[in-house]
């Protein structure tokens, strides 16, 4: 007998809980298709956790997602959130931290029967860095890195570290070695 799946379901805020729902009936018709056995965890997040354990992302809601083989993430109101310091955890960049989800992996590729937008049919995946860079809440010591220094002018510093660097190159000519069959395989 299959093991059942288990998905964590974050709803988060504003339009999350109906984007949410509308995943979970593709989720339903997905599973009776194919017979995925999938169970849901469903896991509060957001300004609704706030209220209730005064944090965004409270850690009895990361132990619970963690628990599960998936999550699903709906939209997160993360900048109305409160102040770092009195419970308002952007949950998304808090699950790549704590989880170390360093590359973000995005595939593209020329749909057969549709013609090529660029002229010629494209087969690449993009890979990024998903725990450095621009996601200052994430990666320096205080959070956010943006300044004004005048009006009309905004600064925003990044960190960018050579163990980042050398993964994510890594994790990408792996890739580039698994896709080398199909003649998709090389790094740019």
């Amino acid at each position: 007998m299959k093991q059942p799946v288990t998905l964590a379901l974050m709803a988060g805020d504003g339009i999350g809980p109906q984007i949410l729902r509308a995943t979970r009936s593709v989720l339903n018709a997905a599973d009776t298709a194919f017979g995925l056995g999938l169970d849901y965890r469903e896991i509060v997040i957001g300004f609704e956790a706030l209220e209730a354990s005064g944090s965004t992302f409270p850690d009895s809601a990361f132990g619970a997602a963690r628990g599960c083989d998936g999550i699903v993430l709906g939209p997160v109101s993360h900048n109305e959130y409160p102040a770092r310091e009195e419970g308002g955890l952007n949950p998304l960049g808090e699950l790549r931290k704590r989880l170390d989800l360093f590359a973000n992996i995005r595939p593209a590729r020329t749909r057969a029967g549709i013609a090529p937008r660029a002229g010629q049919p494209l087969d690449l995946v993009v890979m990024r860095e998903n725990t450095e860079g621009f996601y200052a809440d994430r990666n320096l010591f205080q959070g956010p890195g943006e300044m004004m220094p005048t009006e009309g002018m905004a600064l925003a510093f990044r960190r960018i570290t050579r163990h980042a660097c050398l993964r994510i190159a890594r994790a990408s000519f792996d890739m580039a070695m698994v896709r080398k069959a199909s003649g998709q395989g090389r790094v740019a």
